[in-house]
């Protein structure tokens, strides 16, 4: 290897934890319901979710009622119907059991107990409130909770000033029974409670305590403390890894925490790590909800989305995934992003005034998550978005190689595309079998994607002069066309909202406009660029979404408006003349802002995982790089073709090994260049 210093300006970018995220998007369903006259957000729509079965269910916030969904396919979830008795109950908890649904309301309505047999007809079979089974008439959280013959819900009041939790049977929905009430020791406001076999966590809000209560035999005990976690205020909720030895506790404040602690012994429970949004560099104002399934813990992060842990190490989580379900509400102005992006480079502060490293304060996003139906259909609540149903099997797999990889084996193949004739040419790293086809005409621009959604790269190229895609799908080898675009626009593909399918897009030099065709969410448009800068894509915090970027050749400033935050980051890396790259070198799962210099044929790199740079000599002023993982070891190599002479050159990051191959003929464009700026 050979390393070139070199001088470039100060370089300032966000790094946080580092890892490879997986993490699909099924479906999302947004159910019309429009916010109560003095909602006190619009955007706060829809609350606590659940699921059972072919069944979801979903509560409301400053809307009302609760919504029932069959989610029988996952891919195309529909509203079975909306339970809403007098348009006027904020059914803020929502939980199905089998062919029951429980409905909390929070404005006075007690627990309406449905009977969801049809779910497009439900049947109210009773209510618990005052004046049936002397429950509580404003609920905040409740739990159902079979325990040998009989049926208990377990709720708390919608206020911290009144303090008691109450246990009801509720075996019969139409005579509920007062069984107990209890409270927290230093009469703290209990706000959420967890159930792990026979013992119930309690969260104080008000209070500083995780209380362990002995909760084995409801029918003739009431619940026994026997442990309690010495905390801090704000206890939001908790759960505990599946062996009940650690317990994950979310503080709902501003710049709150997960708190990992080791319960063994639930009379002496030990902190053992703090996890907060600047550790996982994500920006959000706090947790909302934990939960544990298997050795993952699934945690809803407000405006940062659903947060995917390993917890093979119960006291050490591992950030393995992500998916983010937030519009961004907290997003700079418009009139600060056409002042930050007409900015020169000693401007430049890395994000705008006020907005560098900033926290958002209010309550957006994700609310509650899950993930019990399985991972391949991990059910999310969103505040304003409503349902999404996830996919997190592949969270801890192999990244999906999204560069020209024909069969589908994690690497980059061979492949060309000859526009003097329209004939693509391919060699499969898995045998070396070689294929072609006849698709496009000379003055088609190459857009290599997965748009199908099977793991393989599709042949596909967009047709300037028409504004029209043409795609040859791996999967049916069916041929769709698609017009999207105008002559000019300049096609950015790439899998915009996350749901394992190459999304159809442009931009438009000419008003610095991404047009973007999701696959599953639809159309959307973002405005980012001047003219003269050249769009490229990637992902640069992190989150599995592409985000938008442009780099300004005349300044050799990255603009880069990442996907779950909307806080920009300004990268000043590269000289006029150098060709960006998109490409992670370092295998963390994040792009690495890196730049080609033809003048000398030195790679300059800027790392996402430590922040260091490096330079290496490799190629002429001709060559064209086309870094790609041509090796599936999960790092992206260097990598440049020659086109007077065909040749293709790599380092692999494997070994280090040499690579030089003649394939293709005069005149070729290369697929694996499809992903690069032209």
């Amino acid at each position: 290897m050979v390393w070139v210093a070199v001088l470039f300006s100060t370089a300032c970018f966000f790094t946080g934890g580092t890892f490879a995220q997986k993490v699909r998007l099924r479906s999302e369903l947004t159910p019309s319901c429009p916010a109560i006259t003095g909602a006190a957000n619009p955007n706060w729509k829809f609350a606590d979710v659940y699921a059972d079965g072919n069944i979801a269910v979903l509560g409301s916030y400053d809307c009302r009622g609760a919504f029932i969904f069959n989610i029988s396919n996952p891919d195309a979830p529909t509203l079975a119907s909306w339970y809403n008795p007098g348009n006027n109950q904020q059914f803020l908890e929502a939980i199905v059991v089998g062919n029951r649904g429980y409905f909390g309301s929070g404005n006075g309505g007690g627990v309406h107990i449905v009977d969801l047999t049809d779910p497009s007809n439900p049947v109210l079979l009773g209510t618990v409130d005052s004046a049936h089974g002397n429950g509580h008439n404003s609920i905040h959280e409740m739990m159902v909770l079979d325990q040998g013959s009989a049926r208990y819900l377990i709720e708390n009041f919608n206020s911290t000033s009144t303090l008691p939790v109450r246990v009801i049977d509720i075996t019969n929905p139409a005579a509920p029974i007062f069984r107990w009430a209890f409270q927290a020791a230093d009469s703290g406001w209990i706000h959420a409670f967890h159930i792990r076999g026979m013992r119930l966590f309690t969260s104080e809000y008000t209070g500083t305590k995780v209380e362990i209560y002995d909760i084995g035999n409801l029918a003739t005990q009431a619940p026994l403390l026997i442990g309690t976690v010495a905390s801090n205020t704000t206890n939001h909720s908790s759960w505990t890894s599946e062996d009940g030895n650690y317990l994950y506790s979310a503080r709902e404040t501003f710049d709150g925490d997960i708190r990992v602690y080791d319960i063994h012994d639930p009379a002496a429970p030990m902190l053992v790590r703090s996890i907060k949004a600047g550790d996982l560099g994500i920006n959000a104002v706090t947790p909302h909800n934990p939960v544990v399934m298997g050795n993952k813990l699934y945690v809803s992060w407000y405006q940062a989305g659903l947060q995917v842990f390993d917890i093979s190490d119960p006291s050490n989580p591992r950030r393995v995934g992500q998916y983010d379900t937030f519009s961004p509400a907290f997003a700079p102005t418009q009139s600060q992003k056409d002042a930050l992006l007409q900015a020169d480079p000693w401007d430049i502060v890395c994000s705008a005034s006020g907005l560098q490293n900033a926290l958002p304060s209010n309550y957006d996003g994700n609310w509650a998550v899950f993930p019990f139906l399985g991972e391949d259909k991990v059910v999310v609540g969103d505040l304003t978005s409503g349902l999404l149903i996830l996919d997190v099997t592949k969270a801890t797999a192999t990244a999906k190689n999204v560069v020209s990889d024909f069969d589908g084996d994690g690497k980059t193949d061979l492949s060309a595309y000859t526009p003097s004739t329209g004939n693509w040419v391919y060699e499969r790293s898995s045998d070396g079998a070689t294929g072609s086809i006849g698709w496009g005409l000379p003055t088609d621009v190459v857009v290599t994607g997965d748009y199908d959604g099977d793991g393989k790269s599709d042949q596909a190229i967009f047709r300037p002069s028409t504004g029209t895609w043409w795609i040859v799908y791996s999967s049916n080898s069916s041929r769709p066309v698609i017009q999207f675009g105008l002559n000019g626009d300049i096609p950015v593909p790439a899998d915009w909202d996350a749901d394992g399918k190459t999304d159809i897009a442009v931009y438009r030099p000419s008003t610095g406009v991404w047009y973007l065709l999701q696959s599953s969410l639809g159309f959307a448009a973002r405005r980012w660029g001047i003219a003269g800068d050249k769009p490229i894509i990637g992902d640069y915090e992190g989150d599995g979404k592409p985000d938008i970027a442009v780099w300004r050749p005349s300044t050799g400033v990255w603009y880069i408006l990442p996907s779950s935050s909307s806080i920009p980051i300004y990268v000043a890396w590269g000289t006029n003349g150098d060709k960006p790259v998109w490409a992670d070198f370092d295998g963390d799962g994040k792009s690495d802002v890196t730049v080609y210099r033809p003048s000398n044929g030195v790679w300059y790199v800027l790392k996402s995982s430590d922040g260091d740079f490096f330079a290496y000599k490799f190629g002429l002023a001709e060559d064209q790089p086309i870094p790609a993982d041509y090796d599936g070891d999960g790092k992206a190599d260097i990598a440049v073709y020659r086109p007077s002479t065909n040749v293709w050159y790599r380092i692999n990051s494997s070994d280090n090994s040499f690579f030089a191959r003649v394939y293709g003929q005069s005149g070729d464009f290369v697929s694996p260049s499809s992903v690069q700026p032209q």
